[in-house]
Protein backbone atom coordinates (compact mmCIF):
# COMPACT_ATOMS: atom_id res chain seq x y z
CA UNK A 1 0.00 0.00 0.00
CA UNK A 2 1.27 3.43 -0.94
CA UNK A 3 -0.12 5.12 2.17
CA UNK A 4 -0.86 2.30 4.63
CA UNK A 5 -1.84 4.49 7.56
CA UNK A 6 -4.71 6.03 5.60
CA UNK A 7 -6.39 2.62 5.41
CA UNK A 8 -5.40 1.63 8.96
CA UNK A 9 -6.82 4.83 10.42
CA UNK A 10 -10.09 4.53 8.48
CA UNK A 11 -10.73 0.94 9.61
CA UNK A 12 -9.86 1.78 13.22
CA UNK A 13 -12.28 4.72 13.02
CA UNK A 14 -15.02 2.44 11.67
CA UNK A 15 -14.49 -0.01 14.56
CA UNK A 16 -14.71 2.78 17.13
CA UNK A 17 -17.91 4.15 15.58
CA UNK A 18 -19.51 0.68 15.51
CA UNK A 19 -18.83 0.30 19.22
CA UNK A 20 -20.15 3.81 19.92
CA UNK A 21 -23.32 3.64 17.81
CA UNK A 22 -24.36 0.18 18.98
CA UNK A 23 -23.01 0.47 22.57
CA UNK A 24 -21.08 -2.72 21.86
CA UNK A 25 -17.91 -3.86 23.63
CA UNK A 26 -15.87 -7.02 23.28
CA UNK A 27 -13.24 -8.95 25.19
CA UNK A 28 -9.53 -8.82 24.43
CA UNK A 29 -9.82 -12.46 23.37
CA UNK A 30 -11.70 -11.40 20.23
CA UNK A 31 -8.76 -9.19 19.28
CA UNK A 32 -6.27 -11.99 19.90
CA UNK A 33 -8.44 -14.42 17.93
CA UNK A 34 -8.71 -12.03 14.97
CA UNK A 35 -4.93 -11.52 14.89
CA UNK A 36 -4.32 -15.28 15.01
CA UNK A 37 -6.88 -15.76 12.24
CA UNK A 38 -5.04 -13.25 10.06
CA UNK A 39 -1.70 -14.97 10.63
CA UNK A 40 -3.08 -18.46 9.97
CA UNK A 41 -4.86 -17.31 6.80
CA UNK A 42 -1.68 -15.71 5.52
CA UNK A 43 0.49 -18.75 6.31
CA UNK A 44 -1.96 -21.24 4.81
CA UNK A 45 -3.18 -19.37 1.75
CA UNK A 46 -0.79 -16.45 1.29
CA UNK A 47 -3.64 -14.30 0.00
CA UNK A 48 -6.12 -11.90 1.46
CA UNK A 49 -3.73 -10.75 4.18
CA UNK A 50 -4.54 -7.07 3.73
CA UNK A 51 -8.30 -7.65 3.90
CA UNK A 52 -8.18 -9.79 7.04
CA UNK A 53 -5.64 -7.48 8.66
CA UNK A 54 -7.91 -4.46 8.17
CA UNK A 55 -10.83 -6.40 9.67
CA UNK A 56 -8.61 -7.17 12.67
CA UNK A 57 -7.87 -3.45 13.01
CA UNK A 58 -11.62 -2.77 12.97
CA UNK A 59 -12.10 -5.35 15.75
CA UNK A 60 -9.34 -3.58 17.68
CA UNK A 61 -11.27 -0.31 17.35
CA UNK A 62 -14.40 -1.93 18.83
CA UNK A 63 -12.37 -3.27 21.75
CA UNK A 64 -10.50 -0.03 22.46
CA UNK A 65 -13.65 2.09 22.56
CA UNK A 66 -15.36 -0.39 24.88
CA UNK A 67 -12.37 -0.32 27.22
CA UNK A 68 -12.26 3.48 27.25
CA UNK A 69 -15.88 3.56 28.43
CA UNK A 70 -15.84 0.71 30.95
CA UNK A 71 -12.25 0.87 32.17
CA UNK A 72 -12.19 2.20 35.74
CA UNK A 73 -10.02 2.00 38.83
CA UNK A 74 -10.90 5.06 40.86
CA UNK A 75 -14.64 4.53 41.21
CA UNK A 76 -14.34 1.02 42.68
CA UNK A 77 -11.87 2.21 45.32
CA UNK A 78 -13.39 5.47 46.51
CA UNK A 79 -16.06 6.16 49.11
CA UNK A 80 -16.99 9.28 51.07
CA UNK A 81 -14.42 8.29 53.70
CA UNK A 82 -11.64 7.88 51.14
CA UNK A 83 -8.70 10.26 51.04
CA UNK A 84 -7.50 11.14 47.55
CA UNK A 85 -4.08 12.57 46.75
CA UNK A 86 -3.87 14.50 43.48
CA UNK A 87 -1.62 16.82 41.49
CA UNK A 88 -2.92 20.02 39.87
CA UNK A 89 -2.23 19.83 36.12
CA UNK A 90 -3.99 22.99 34.95
CA UNK A 91 -4.80 26.27 36.64
CA UNK A 92 -8.31 27.03 37.83
CA UNK A 93 -11.09 27.89 35.43
CA UNK A 94 -13.53 30.05 37.44
CA UNK A 95 -17.20 29.06 37.20
CA UNK A 96 -20.30 30.29 38.99
CA UNK A 97 -19.94 29.06 42.58
CA UNK A 98 -16.93 26.81 41.98
CA UNK A 99 -13.50 26.52 40.38
CA UNK A 100 -12.69 23.86 37.82
CA UNK A 101 -9.29 22.13 37.81
CA UNK A 102 -7.69 19.35 35.84
CA UNK A 103 -5.86 16.96 38.18
CA UNK A 104 -4.02 13.67 38.12
CA UNK A 105 -5.04 11.25 40.87
CA UNK A 106 -1.80 9.75 42.18
CA UNK A 107 -2.88 7.89 45.32
CA UNK A 108 -6.04 6.87 47.15
CA UNK A 109 -6.50 5.79 50.78
CA UNK A 110 -9.58 3.90 52.01
CA UNK A 111 -9.32 5.75 55.35
CA UNK A 112 -6.84 7.43 57.70
CA UNK A 113 -5.17 4.17 58.76
CA UNK A 114 -4.97 2.30 55.46
CA UNK A 115 -2.06 2.12 53.06
CA UNK A 116 -2.36 4.14 49.90
CA UNK A 117 -2.93 2.55 46.50
CA UNK A 118 -0.98 4.27 43.75
CA UNK A 119 -2.86 5.00 40.55
CA UNK A 120 -2.46 7.44 37.69
CA UNK A 121 -5.71 8.81 36.37
CA UNK A 122 -6.67 12.26 35.09
CA UNK A 123 -9.94 13.71 36.37
CA UNK A 124 -11.82 16.97 36.62
CA UNK A 125 -11.97 18.51 40.09
CA UNK A 126 -14.75 20.96 40.93
CA UNK A 127 -14.04 22.87 44.16
CA UNK A 128 -17.09 24.67 45.52
CA UNK A 129 -16.57 27.83 47.54
CA UNK A 130 -18.44 31.00 48.45
CA UNK A 131 -17.66 34.36 46.86
CA UNK A 132 -15.86 35.36 50.08
CA UNK A 133 -13.49 32.40 49.72
CA UNK A 134 -11.06 33.15 46.93
CA UNK A 135 -8.32 30.57 47.40
CA UNK A 136 -6.83 28.94 44.32
CA UNK A 137 -4.26 26.22 43.82
CA UNK A 138 -1.32 26.48 41.42
CA UNK A 139 -0.09 24.09 38.77
CA UNK A 140 2.12 21.47 40.40
CA UNK A 141 0.46 21.64 43.83
CA UNK A 142 -0.12 18.29 45.52
CA UNK A 143 -3.47 18.35 47.30
CA UNK A 144 -5.37 16.10 49.67
CA UNK A 145 -9.09 15.65 48.99
CA UNK A 146 -11.66 14.34 51.49
CA UNK A 147 -15.41 13.73 51.30
CA UNK A 148 -15.36 13.86 47.52
CA UNK A 149 -18.38 12.95 45.45
CA UNK A 150 -16.82 10.90 42.65
CA UNK A 151 -18.80 10.45 39.45
CA UNK A 152 -17.64 8.30 36.58
CA UNK A 153 -17.93 9.90 33.16
CA UNK A 154 -20.32 8.06 30.85
CA UNK A 155 -21.31 5.88 33.78
CA UNK A 156 -24.57 5.13 31.99
CA UNK A 157 -23.51 3.69 28.64
CA UNK A 158 -26.93 3.38 27.12
CA UNK A 159 -26.61 5.24 23.84
CA UNK A 160 -28.74 8.36 23.98
CA UNK A 161 -28.07 8.94 27.66
CA UNK A 162 -24.44 9.76 26.91
CA UNK A 163 -23.93 13.45 27.55
CA UNK A 164 -22.03 15.57 25.01
CA UNK A 165 -20.09 17.37 27.72
CA UNK A 166 -18.98 14.07 29.24
CA UNK A 167 -17.84 12.87 25.80
CA UNK A 168 -15.81 16.07 25.54
CA UNK A 169 -14.17 15.41 28.93
CA UNK A 170 -13.47 11.79 27.98
CA UNK A 171 -11.86 12.99 24.75
CA UNK A 172 -9.40 14.94 26.93
CA UNK A 173 -8.45 11.74 28.75
CA UNK A 174 -10.44 12.48 31.92
CA UNK A 175 -12.16 9.60 33.67
CA UNK A 176 -14.15 11.14 36.51
CA UNK A 177 -15.59 14.32 37.96
CA UNK A 178 -14.79 14.98 41.62
CA UNK A 179 -17.06 17.45 43.42
CA UNK A 180 -15.78 18.73 46.76
CA UNK A 181 -16.07 21.68 49.14
CA UNK A 182 -13.04 23.96 49.60
CA UNK A 183 -12.84 23.07 53.31
CA UNK A 184 -12.17 19.43 52.36
CA UNK A 185 -9.15 20.27 50.18
CA UNK A 186 -5.71 21.21 51.42
CA UNK A 187 -2.32 21.67 49.84
CA UNK A 188 0.27 19.24 51.21
CA UNK A 189 3.22 19.60 48.83
CA UNK A 190 4.43 21.01 45.53
CA UNK A 191 5.81 18.85 42.77
CA UNK A 192 8.15 21.00 40.82
CA UNK A 193 11.86 21.13 41.04
CA UNK A 194 14.15 23.02 38.80
CA UNK A 195 14.07 20.08 36.38
CA UNK A 196 10.25 19.89 36.20
CA UNK A 197 9.20 20.97 32.69
CA UNK A 198 5.62 21.62 33.78
CA UNK A 199 6.83 23.93 36.54
CA UNK A 200 9.24 25.82 34.31
CA UNK A 201 6.67 26.32 31.57
CA UNK A 202 4.08 27.50 34.11
CA UNK A 203 6.51 30.06 35.54
CA UNK A 204 7.38 31.23 32.01
CA UNK A 205 3.68 31.60 31.28
CA UNK A 206 3.13 33.71 34.41
CA UNK A 207 6.11 35.92 33.47
CA UNK A 208 4.81 36.37 29.92
CA UNK A 209 1.30 37.24 31.16
CA UNK A 210 2.72 39.87 33.54
CA UNK A 211 4.93 41.34 30.81
CA UNK A 212 2.05 41.63 28.33
CA UNK A 213 -0.22 43.17 30.98
CA UNK A 214 2.48 45.76 31.71
CA UNK A 215 3.31 46.69 28.12
CA UNK A 216 -0.02 46.50 26.26
CA UNK A 217 -3.44 48.07 26.60
CA UNK A 218 -5.79 45.98 28.74
CA UNK A 219 -7.99 44.67 25.91
CA UNK A 220 -5.02 44.11 23.60
CA UNK A 221 -3.18 42.18 26.29
CA UNK A 222 -6.16 39.85 26.72
CA UNK A 223 -6.46 39.31 22.96
CA UNK A 224 -2.76 38.50 22.59
CA UNK A 225 -2.79 36.15 25.61
CA UNK A 226 -5.76 34.36 24.04
CA UNK A 227 -3.84 34.00 20.77
CA UNK A 228 -0.63 32.75 22.40
CA UNK A 229 -2.14 30.38 24.98
CA UNK A 230 -5.29 29.39 23.11
CA UNK A 231 -7.40 30.30 26.14
CA UNK A 232 -10.57 32.22 25.34
CA UNK A 233 -11.16 32.75 29.06
CA UNK A 234 -9.18 36.00 28.84
CA UNK A 235 -11.88 37.56 26.65
CA UNK A 236 -15.34 38.89 27.43
CA UNK A 237 -18.39 37.17 25.94
CA UNK A 238 -18.95 40.18 23.66
CA UNK A 239 -15.39 40.03 22.31
CA UNK A 240 -15.64 36.29 21.72
CA UNK A 241 -18.87 36.82 19.79
CA UNK A 242 -17.12 39.37 17.54
CA UNK A 243 -14.34 36.91 16.66
CA UNK A 244 -16.88 34.13 16.16
CA UNK A 245 -19.08 36.20 13.82
CA UNK A 246 -16.08 37.19 11.69
CA UNK A 247 -14.72 33.64 11.42
CA UNK A 248 -11.44 34.53 13.15
CA UNK A 249 -12.03 32.68 16.43
CA UNK A 250 -9.63 29.96 15.25
CA UNK A 251 -6.66 32.23 16.05
CA UNK A 252 -7.76 31.96 19.71
CA UNK A 253 -7.66 28.15 19.67
CA UNK A 254 -4.19 26.61 19.78
CA UNK A 255 -3.82 24.81 16.45
CA UNK A 256 -1.43 23.85 13.71
CA UNK A 257 -1.30 27.56 12.82
CA UNK A 258 0.23 28.26 16.23
CA UNK A 259 2.75 25.43 15.90
CA UNK A 260 3.75 26.71 12.47
CA UNK A 261 4.09 30.28 13.72
CA UNK A 262 6.09 29.28 16.82
CA UNK A 263 8.38 27.15 14.65
CA UNK A 264 8.73 29.98 12.12
CA UNK A 265 9.49 32.66 14.72
CA UNK A 266 11.96 30.40 16.55
CA UNK A 267 13.68 29.47 13.28
CA UNK A 268 14.02 33.13 12.24
CA UNK A 269 15.47 34.05 15.61
CA UNK A 270 17.99 31.19 15.44
CA UNK A 271 18.95 32.18 11.89
CA UNK A 272 19.82 35.65 13.15
CA UNK A 273 22.17 33.96 15.61
CA UNK A 274 23.82 32.15 12.66
CA UNK A 275 22.97 28.66 13.94
CA UNK A 276 23.18 25.81 11.42
CA UNK A 277 20.11 23.98 10.12
CA UNK A 278 20.63 20.75 12.06
CA UNK A 279 20.97 22.53 15.39
CA UNK A 280 18.05 24.81 14.48
CA UNK A 281 15.79 21.81 13.97
CA UNK A 282 16.73 20.41 17.39
CA UNK A 283 16.19 23.77 19.10
CA UNK A 284 12.89 24.44 17.33
CA UNK A 285 11.69 20.98 18.40
CA UNK A 286 12.65 21.76 22.00
CA UNK A 287 10.82 25.10 21.73
CA UNK A 288 7.66 23.38 20.49
CA UNK A 289 7.77 20.88 23.36
CA UNK A 290 8.17 23.71 25.87
CA UNK A 291 5.30 25.60 24.23
CA UNK A 292 3.20 22.43 24.39
CA UNK A 293 3.72 22.27 28.15
CA UNK A 294 2.80 25.94 28.43
CA UNK A 295 -0.60 25.41 26.76
CA UNK A 296 -1.17 21.94 28.31
CA UNK A 297 -0.82 19.95 25.07
CA UNK A 298 -4.25 20.31 23.45
CA UNK A 299 -4.84 17.69 20.80
CA UNK A 300 -4.26 20.12 17.92
CA UNK A 301 -0.78 20.86 19.30
CA UNK A 302 -0.05 17.14 19.67
CA UNK A 303 -1.14 16.54 16.08
CA UNK A 304 0.83 19.43 14.57
CA UNK A 305 3.86 18.92 16.81
CA UNK A 306 4.03 15.22 16.00
CA UNK A 307 3.89 15.99 12.28
CA UNK A 308 6.78 18.41 12.72
CA UNK A 309 8.76 15.71 14.56
CA UNK A 310 8.11 13.29 11.69
CA UNK A 311 9.32 15.95 9.26
CA UNK A 312 12.52 16.40 11.30
CA UNK A 313 13.00 12.62 11.48
CA UNK A 314 12.53 12.33 7.71
CA UNK A 315 15.11 15.08 7.17
CA UNK A 316 17.77 13.39 9.31
CA UNK A 317 17.00 9.93 7.91
CA UNK A 318 17.01 11.40 4.38
CA UNK A 319 13.57 10.00 3.64
CA UNK A 320 10.75 11.61 1.69
CA UNK A 321 8.18 13.26 3.96
CA UNK A 322 4.61 12.33 3.01
CA UNK A 323 2.31 14.79 4.78
CA UNK A 324 -0.89 12.81 4.20
CA UNK A 325 0.54 9.51 5.43
CA UNK A 326 2.07 11.35 8.41
CA UNK A 327 -1.30 12.90 9.26
CA UNK A 328 -3.07 9.53 9.23
CA UNK A 329 -0.21 7.92 11.16
CA UNK A 330 -0.67 10.49 13.93
CA UNK A 331 -4.44 9.99 13.76
CA UNK A 332 -4.01 6.22 14.08
CA UNK A 333 -1.71 6.50 17.09
CA UNK A 334 -4.00 9.01 18.83
CA UNK A 335 -7.07 6.82 18.29
CA UNK A 336 -5.29 3.75 19.64
CA UNK A 337 -4.05 5.69 22.66
CA UNK A 338 -7.36 7.47 23.35
CA UNK A 339 -10.35 6.36 21.23
CA UNK A 340 -12.59 8.98 22.85
CA UNK A 341 -10.51 11.66 21.13
CA UNK A 342 -12.72 11.15 18.12
CA UNK A 343 -15.39 13.23 19.89
CA UNK A 344 -13.03 16.17 20.48
CA UNK A 345 -14.09 19.17 18.38
CA UNK A 346 -10.45 20.29 18.39
CA UNK A 347 -9.34 16.93 16.94
CA UNK A 348 -12.08 16.96 14.30
CA UNK A 349 -11.31 20.51 13.16
CA UNK A 350 -7.53 20.09 13.29
CA UNK A 351 -7.56 16.80 11.38
CA UNK A 352 -10.09 17.81 8.71
CA UNK A 353 -8.62 21.29 8.19
CA UNK A 354 -5.14 19.82 7.67
CA UNK A 355 -6.39 17.04 5.39
CA UNK A 356 -8.46 19.40 3.24
CA UNK A 357 -5.53 21.82 2.94
CA UNK A 358 -3.20 19.02 1.85
CA UNK A 359 -5.67 17.71 -0.72
CA UNK A 360 -7.46 20.83 -1.96
CA UNK A 361 -4.85 23.58 -1.66
CA UNK A 362 -2.74 22.47 -4.68
CA UNK A 363 -5.86 22.42 -6.88
CA UNK A 364 -7.28 25.72 -5.60
CA UNK A 365 -3.91 27.46 -5.69
CA UNK A 366 -3.40 26.48 -9.32
CA UNK A 367 -6.87 27.77 -10.26
CA UNK A 368 -6.60 31.02 -8.29
CA UNK A 369 -3.00 31.85 -9.16
CA UNK A 370 -3.97 33.34 -12.52
CA UNK A 371 -6.62 35.54 -10.91
CA UNK A 372 -5.16 36.59 -7.54
CA UNK A 373 -1.42 36.35 -8.14
CA UNK A 374 0.63 36.58 -4.91
CA UNK A 375 -2.54 36.41 -2.76
CA UNK A 376 -3.53 33.00 -4.15
CA UNK A 377 -1.60 30.85 -1.59
CA UNK A 378 -3.27 32.50 1.41
CA UNK A 379 -6.71 32.52 -0.26
CA UNK A 380 -6.46 28.87 -1.35
CA UNK A 381 -5.30 27.69 2.10
CA UNK A 382 -8.10 29.59 3.86
CA UNK A 383 -10.71 28.39 1.37
CA UNK A 384 -9.51 24.77 1.55
CA UNK A 385 -9.70 24.79 5.36
CA UNK A 386 -13.22 26.26 5.27
CA UNK A 387 -14.43 23.69 2.75
CA UNK A 388 -13.04 20.86 4.88
CA UNK A 389 -14.46 22.06 8.19
CA UNK A 390 -17.80 23.54 7.05
CA UNK A 391 -20.06 20.67 8.26
CA UNK A 392 -18.19 20.31 11.56
CA UNK A 393 -18.54 24.03 12.28
CA UNK A 394 -22.23 23.94 11.36
CA UNK A 395 -22.87 20.86 13.51
CA UNK A 396 -21.12 22.05 16.67
CA UNK A 397 -21.62 25.83 16.54
CA UNK A 398 -24.81 26.20 14.45
CA UNK A 399 -23.39 29.16 12.54
CA UNK A 400 -21.14 29.87 9.58
CA UNK A 401 -19.34 33.14 8.89
CA UNK A 402 -19.81 34.29 5.29
CA UNK A 403 -17.12 36.98 5.59
CA UNK A 404 -14.42 34.81 7.16
CA UNK A 405 -12.42 34.61 3.93
CA UNK A 406 -12.07 38.41 3.83
CA UNK A 407 -11.36 38.84 7.55
CA UNK A 408 -8.76 36.07 7.54
CA UNK A 409 -7.02 37.66 4.55
CA UNK A 410 -6.84 40.93 6.47
CA UNK A 411 -5.72 39.47 9.81
CA UNK A 412 -3.78 36.19 9.43
CA UNK A 413 -0.82 37.69 7.47
CA UNK A 414 0.07 40.03 10.34
CA UNK A 415 -0.04 37.35 13.07
CA UNK A 416 3.46 36.06 12.30
CA UNK A 417 5.25 39.47 12.30
CA UNK A 418 3.24 40.50 15.36
CA UNK A 419 4.35 37.42 17.33
CA UNK A 420 7.93 37.93 16.12
CA UNK A 421 7.97 41.51 17.43
CA UNK A 422 6.36 40.39 20.70
CA UNK A 423 8.99 37.66 21.12
CA UNK A 424 11.81 40.17 20.58
CA UNK A 425 10.23 42.56 23.10
CA UNK A 426 10.02 39.78 25.72
CA UNK A 427 13.68 38.82 25.23
CA UNK A 428 14.82 42.46 25.28
CA UNK A 429 12.54 43.12 28.27
CA UNK A 430 14.56 40.71 30.41
CA UNK A 431 17.52 43.09 29.95
CA UNK A 432 15.75 46.46 29.76
CA UNK A 433 12.04 46.71 30.55
CA UNK A 434 11.78 50.21 29.04
CA UNK A 435 13.21 49.08 25.72
CA UNK A 436 10.97 45.99 25.73
CA UNK A 437 7.98 48.24 26.46
CA UNK A 438 8.90 50.53 23.55
CA UNK A 439 9.23 47.60 21.10
CA UNK A 440 5.90 46.14 22.24
CA UNK A 441 4.09 49.37 21.31
CA UNK A 442 4.35 48.12 17.72
CA UNK A 443 2.56 44.95 18.83
CA UNK A 444 -0.06 47.12 20.52
CA UNK A 445 -0.75 49.01 17.28
CA UNK A 446 -1.09 45.76 15.32
CA UNK A 447 -3.58 44.51 17.91
CA UNK A 448 -5.50 47.79 17.54
CA UNK A 449 -5.72 47.01 13.83
CA UNK A 450 -7.03 43.47 14.52
CA UNK A 451 -9.65 44.82 16.93
CA UNK A 452 -10.72 47.49 14.43
CA UNK A 453 -11.09 45.00 11.55
CA UNK A 454 -13.07 42.44 13.58
CA UNK A 455 -15.33 45.08 15.15
CA UNK A 456 -16.18 46.67 11.79
CA UNK A 457 -16.71 43.34 10.00
CA UNK A 458 -18.85 41.88 12.81
CA UNK A 459 -21.65 44.38 12.11
CA UNK A 460 -21.83 43.72 8.35
CA UNK A 461 -25.43 42.65 7.57
CA UNK A 462 -25.84 38.95 6.71
CA UNK A 463 -22.16 38.32 7.44
CA UNK A 464 -23.07 35.39 9.65
CA UNK A 465 -25.40 32.52 8.69
CA UNK A 466 -27.26 30.54 11.35
CA UNK A 467 -27.39 26.82 10.55
CA UNK A 468 -29.56 24.34 12.44
CA UNK A 469 -30.60 20.73 12.03
CA UNK A 470 -27.22 19.43 10.84
CA UNK A 471 -26.77 15.76 11.77
CA UNK A 472 -24.31 12.89 11.17
CA UNK A 473 -26.12 11.88 7.95
CA UNK A 474 -25.64 15.38 6.49
CA UNK A 475 -21.95 15.36 7.46
CA UNK A 476 -21.38 11.93 5.90
CA UNK A 477 -23.18 12.98 2.70
CA UNK A 478 -21.16 16.21 2.48
CA UNK A 479 -17.78 14.47 2.76
CA UNK A 480 -18.87 11.73 0.34
CA UNK A 481 -19.80 14.32 -2.30
CA UNK A 482 -16.62 16.30 -1.58
CA UNK A 483 -14.54 13.14 -2.02
CA UNK A 484 -16.19 12.35 -5.35
CA UNK A 485 -15.63 15.91 -6.60
CA UNK A 486 -11.99 15.78 -5.51
CA UNK A 487 -11.26 12.53 -7.36
CA UNK A 488 -13.01 13.84 -10.46
CA UNK A 489 -10.88 16.99 -10.40
CA UNK A 490 -7.67 15.22 -9.57
CA UNK A 491 -7.47 11.60 -10.65
CA UNK A 492 -3.72 11.62 -10.29
CA UNK A 493 -2.02 12.26 -6.97
CA UNK A 494 -1.21 15.96 -7.13
CA UNK A 495 1.15 15.63 -4.16
CA UNK A 496 3.28 12.83 -5.50
CA UNK A 497 6.19 15.06 -6.54
CA UNK A 498 8.86 15.66 -3.98
CA UNK A 499 8.76 19.31 -2.94
CA UNK A 500 9.58 21.53 0.03
CA UNK A 501 7.25 21.12 3.00
CA UNK A 502 5.09 24.19 3.62
CA UNK A 503 4.20 25.57 7.04
CA UNK A 504 0.53 24.63 6.60
CA UNK A 505 1.48 20.95 6.28
CA UNK A 506 2.69 20.83 9.87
Amino acid sequence: MKRPFVTLCIFLFVGIMISYLFSYSISIYYVIFSILFVLISFLMYGKGFNTFFMLAIMVLGVYLYGQSVTGDRLLGMSTRSSIIKAKILKEASPKKGYSEYEVKIICIFADENSRGIRISQKSQLNIYQSSAENYTFAVGDIIEIRNANVRKLLGNCEGDTEDGYELFLKSKGLGHILNVNIKDVKKIDIDFGCADMLGRSYKAKIYLEDFLDSTLDFENSNVLKSIIFGNQGYLSREKLDIFSRTGTAHIMAVSGLHVGLVALVADRFLRLMDIGKNRRLYLVTATLIFYGYMVYFPISIVRAGAMYLLYVAAYFLQKRYDSINALFFIGFILLVYRPMIIFSVSFQLSFMATLSILLLNPILNEKLNKIMGPLSPLVSITLAAQIGTFPIMAYHFNQISLISLVTNLLIVPIISPMLSIMFVSVVVGTISFRLGFFINRITNNLLNYINWITTKCAVIPYGNLEVKGIGPVHIFSYYTILGIVYFLLCKEDCLKEERPVKIYEL
